[in-house]
């Protein structure tokens, strides 16, 4: 009976937990979504249209990713189980986050973000980067046919 009520109590605790870090993620989604827009207004009022671009759309995909982090947390709250492809679906947008990033490193338009890299380790980056979005989709491919098959 006593380790009926721990367990009770523990999961109870477990979903508190999910609940406070989901409302803290969705606060801050919002409050960096609106930062961003703020943000993308002021530079291009001030004619930094392509470093302006650039940031707008990074911080956009960072807020993607957290906007993906809480659906995978409500799943999970739901229906008491991890979802993998959620989290699959994160990494590629933090992938591309970086592509984006080590592209405008390399096309010169990071001056201004104060980022320097040369161009080899860009370019090995660079593939790295595209085989870990190639083995993420493969990896979402292979967990959607396989909900498929289950069904």
């Amino acid at each position: 009976m006593m380790k009926r009520d721990a367990i009770y109590w523990a999961e109870r605790a477990e979903r508190g937990i999910y609940w406070t870090v989901g409302t803290i993620l969705v606060l801050s989604a919002a409050v960096f979504l609106v930062y961003t827009i703020r943000e993308a207004v002021l530079a291009y009022a001030k004619g930094q249209f392509t470093s302006a671009t650039i940031r707008a759309f990074d911080r956009s995909l960072l807020t993607l990713m957290l906007a993906q982090i809480v659906y995978t947390t409500l799943s999970y709250l739901r229906q008491g189980r991890l979802q993998v492809e959620p989290v699959l679906v994160v990494g590629i947008i933090a992938v591309v986050r970086r592509i984006l990033v080590l592209t405008a490193v390399v096309s010169g338009t990071s001056e201004e973000m104060g980022l320097v890299i040369t161009f080899e380790q860009s370019m090995i980056e660079l593939g790295l980067l595209a085989a870990t979005v190639l083995v993420l989709a493969v990896a979402v491919y292979l967990v959607r046919t396989g909900k498929e098959k289950h069904s």
